[in-house]
């Protein structure tokens, strides 16, 4: 069974922006916000499909949900 740390939700639709970027934007709230590293980020299915590497954001694990909305970013940790 896992267990969940704190979540961060982060939405930006820029379009200036690549859905890396903005993961690493998420990343950087969630380390300023909360002190410690994410080892996960939720993201909609179409965002994750449109990563380089969809695999890993930052050596934060990407992994996309049917229910995430796109440009929603969650940011977290699961253990």
């Amino acid at each position: 069974m896992k267990t969940y740390d704190i979540f961060l939700g982060w939405f930006d639709d820029s379009k200036n922006l690549t859905t890396t970027q903005k993961i690493s934007e998420a990343i950087t709230a969630y380390i300023k916000r909360f002190k410690k590293t994410p080892n996960v980020v939720v993201v909609n299915e179409a965002d994750r499909a449109s990563l380089a590497n969809p695999e890993l954001v930052e050596g934060v694990a990407v992994r996309s949900e049917s229910y995430m909305v796109p440009n929603n970013f969650w940011v977290g940790r699961e253990e």
